[in-house]
């Protein structure tokens, strides 16, 4: 089930009544960018988003008129001004959409206000965020916001699709960002389901071991390079869960349930400053991530961080 500003912004693409900028808020990107997919098909189709048309299908598979852009940096998004500054060339319209809108830098977020603010005449931006906090205050005002919302009775309804009990449901809801579908995709990604096991498993032998050793976890971070935000999303996760055990002692408000008898261990074990710390060291190591750093050397910054508010902060 859609929200309603979901309809709102899926129907101004049929009618063709469409504001410059939109920040598409979603938890989980794949869900994200397919929203903004089905907005682009709507805008593009000559049959408002049938699916099937030449149209449709060079929206998903490449369209010379969408310019698509991660995290661009400063000299990216002037590119993209000389691409907006060239007449459409397969239909009326020129987008460009930016996937984590919340991994720019200042630079590049300040880059874009002008373009933000007056976008030329049938054109639209379309930029995806984890969340709004997670832009420039003045990204987000210039942009009509949509809030990409979890379908209703949702773990239930992951229970009914999939037939996996309770705990297995609210993982997969967690995941997905509560859409039925998303956690129908998970499930049957079994690469996905390993790296997070494997994330969550290193995550809690790096903070409850007694040694300083970390070169396993920097191979294990190396290896999955490729995967790394949704790495550390995983572990961010899991401290998170450790932090609301420790909160509240309600085993029923963490999100990795089929943790749980760890959780409830660790929670035990450290103190709120220590699981803090280590959440706000991985923030920033995510940050660097993002840009051209040594990657191992970074990791290896991050893994050290960990141990040293583990040891500072433990009970």
């Amino acid at each position: 089930m859609s929200s309603i500003l979901e309809r709102s912004f899926l129907e101004s693409a049929t009618t063709k009544k469409i504001s410059g900028a939109y920040l598409i808020v979603c938890k989980r990107s794949e869900v994200a960018a397919k929203l903004c997919d089905e907005f682009l098909m709507r805008l593009y189709c000559k049959k408002g988003g049938c699916r099937t048309c030449a149209d449709c299908r060079k929206v998903t598979g490449g369209h010379v008129d969408i310019l698509r852009l991660s995290a661009p940096k400063v000299g990216e998004f002037r590119d993209a001004i000389g691409f907006f500054s060239q007449k459409a060339v397969d239909s009326v319209y020129k987008t460009i959409v930016i996937d984590k809108a919340d991994g720019m830098n200042p630079s590049a977020a300040n880059s874009m206000l002008k373009t933000l603010e007056s976008p030329p005449k049938d054109s639209v931006i379309l930029l995806q965020t984890r969340s709004v906090a997670g832009v420039l205050p003045t990204i987000a005002s210039r942009c009509a916001v949509v809030y990409s919302s979890p379908d209703e009775n949702f773990e239930q309804e992951i229970m009914r699709e999939l037939k996996v009990d309770e705990t297995r449901a609210h993982v997969l809801a967690d995941l997905s960002g509560g859409f039925v579908s998303e956690a129908v995709r998970i499930y049957n990604d079994k690469e996905l389901l390993k790296l997070r096991y494997d994330a969550i498993e290193n995550c809690h032998k790096l903070i409850t071991q007694k040694s300083k050793a970390i070169s396993a976890y920097a191979d294990f971070l190396e290896t999955n390079k490729k995967n790394i935000i949704e790495v550390l999303g995983v572990m961010q996760s899991f401290l998170h869960d450790i932090s609301m055990m420790q909160k509240t002692h309600n085993a029923a408000l963490i999100a990795n349930r089929d943790w749980g008898e760890q959780i409830i261990g660790a929670a035990m074990h450290f103190t709120s400053g220590a699981i803090s710390n280590m959440i706000r060291v991985i923030l920033e190591a995510e940050r660097r991530f993002f840009f051209a750093v040594n990657f191992r050397l970074a990791a290896e910054k991050m893994l050290f961080d960990i141990l040293e508010e583990k040891d500072r902060w433990k009970k």
